[in-house]
């Protein structure tokens, strides 16, 4: 089914998909250190990072990864690689927004939505 698409990819979705995103980060560094003009494997990487950080209590570098992450992603709308790119890039919007959100009012309950990566 998703036999087309590189091993260190599928493991990163999968990988991310189990809330494992240091891992998920890792699965696609070697790649992406290989050919640093792979945007879109940046971006992977920059949003595994943000939710790291998210979880982690750093809500600036969260907000900045979720929005580094969606200008990265921009060229590759509306699909890519067997990911809906337009219902992501939304989706970075809104995490990228609670996480501002949560900087300005460390107090309050905000949560991020759910981040599932579809394959399809």
């Amino acid at each position: 089914m998703h036999g087309h698409y590189p091993p260190e990819y599928l493991e990163f979705v999968r990988l991310f998909n189990e809330g494992r995103y240091a891992e998920s980060h890792e699965a696609l560094m070697e790649a992406w250190s290989r050919d640093h003009s792979n945007r879109f494997y940046k971006a992977l990487i920059q949003l595994a990072g943000a939710v790291e950080h998210w979880e982690e209590a750093s809500y600036y570098w969260a907000e900045n990864l979720f929005r580094g992450a969606r200008e990265l992603l921009e060229p590759y709308r509306p699909r890519h690689a067997g990911l809906d790119i337009d219902n992501l890039i939304r989706l970075l919007e809104t995490c990228a927004d609670v996480a501002h959100a949560k900087r300005k009012d460390r107090e309050g309950h905000y949560r991020l939505p759910p981040l599932v990566l579809a394959l399809d």
